[in-house]
This record gives structure tokens, sequence and C-alpha cells, in this order.
């Protein structure tokens, strides 16, 4: 018979699947947006595609909390979370249905303090998370397995790539303004390439957290904590 576990396990394996693979269409189709022998409108198709992928990659992001925390919940790992597991649930529900709106009104100025207030909570929960690892590697709590505590430094460290990536997306919006007058089109491209180089270097840096974290998820090793 099937259990639970081993369904929230699937789950969990399907969100890092989404999350590495859709951020790989993003990283090829940013290739063609940084183009500049592509005419605008051609670019700015790319650039619409990558934008509608990469909300993909948020979503499993999102996901992942919840999931996890259902995870290391049943095999006993995170006694704090008893009687709190539907407040994350409630919470990360709540993140979701705000990601999802940005995304539907991503052209909306009124979008913007929400669009703040969603970068203020990938940061909290980003630092939230790594000082969860720091101080169960500090045998201070909240964990006591090592790959639990490891993974949540790498979850944390990956959410602030994803902060990161998305200055570059700020940056190509500005560069694609630029695109449109004569007067600042070489600048405009300029600050496309530049952002492009930057946001490589950040998913490859992205795509090893991501990996990492799986496989520590998978391996379960014990880092001398437990």
């Amino acid at each position: 018979m099937i259990s639970t576990y081993t369904i929230w396990q699937y789950v969990h394996i399907v969100l890092f699947a989404y999350w590495l693979g859709a951020d790989l269409g993003v990283f090829f189709a940013s290739r063609y947006v940084a183009r500049a022998d592509l005419s605008l409108p051609e670019r700015l198709r790319f650039l619409e595609l990558l934008l509608l992928i990469d909300i993909g990659p948020r979503t499993a992001l999102i996901l992942m909390v919840p999931v996890g925390s259902t995870l290391a919940l049943k095999l006993g790992l995170a006694p704090f979370l008893s009687g709190w597991l539907w407040l994350v649930w409630l919470l990360s529900l709540a993140w979701l249905a705000l990601a999802w709106w940005l995304f539907a009104h991503a052209r909306d100025p009124k979008a913007a303090p929400l669009v703040r207030f969603d970068s203020w909570v990938r940061w909290v929960v980003a630092a939230m998370f790594v000082a969860m690892g720091v101080a169960s590697f500090a045998r201070l709590g909240p964990v006591e397995a090592g790959w639990l505590a490891a993974k949540f430094i790498t979850f944390g460290f990956a959410v602030v790539l994803g902060l990161l990536l998305r200055r570059v997306i700020r940056d190509w919006v500005i560069g694609f303004a630029q695109l449109r007058q004569p007067a600042t089109e070489a600048a405009g491209n300029a600050l496309i390439y530049a952002a492009h180089h930057r946001a490589h270097n950040l998913a490859l840096a992205l795509w090893v957290l991501v990996a990492l974290t799986a496989f520590l998820g998978v391996t379960k090793p014990g880092l001398g904590l437990s």
C-alpha cells in the first residue's frame, strides 16, 4: 500500500523537476533576449516567453516550503512544526496566490507595492532557512539531522539567487525601453548584454544549489549531527 509519505515525496521530486527544468527554459530564452542582431519585436517575444516560463520555478520554490515541511514532520525530524503545519500551508498558499496575481498583473503599475512585498517575503524566507540551518549545525536547533540543516542553507541561498536574477529582469525592462529610442539604443543593448552575462553566472550557481538541495534530500548524509 502506498503511504502518504511516498506521495508527498513524489510531489517533492516533481517540484524539483519543474524548478530545474523550467529554469533551463528561462536560461535558453534569455540568450535570444540578449541578441542584438534580432529585431526588437522578436526579442520582446522571447522576453514574454521567458516571463511565462518563469512562473513554473516561482511556483515550485514556494510549494517547496509546505511540502518539505510536511515530509520533515512525517519523518519526525521537525517536531517544532507539530501543531503548526496548517499555518505553514496557509501562509505558503497565500504567498503562492500573491505570486500568481503578480504574474497576471505584471504590467499594472499599481502592483509595484506588492512586488516589493513579495521580494521582502522572499528575503525573510531566505534568511529564516539559512539561520535555521546554521543554528542547527551549532547544535542550537531546530533540527538534529545534518542533511536537513544543510538543505535549509542551500534552499535559503537558492531563494537569494532567485532574487538576484529578478534584478536582471528589471535591467532588461530598462534596456528594452532604451531600445525604443535611437539615441539610447546602443546603451540599451549594452545594459541587456551585461545583465545577461550576470544572469548566466547566477543561473549556473542556482542550478548547482537546487541540484545539491535535491541530493541532500535523497541521500540524507549525516554531516556530523546525527
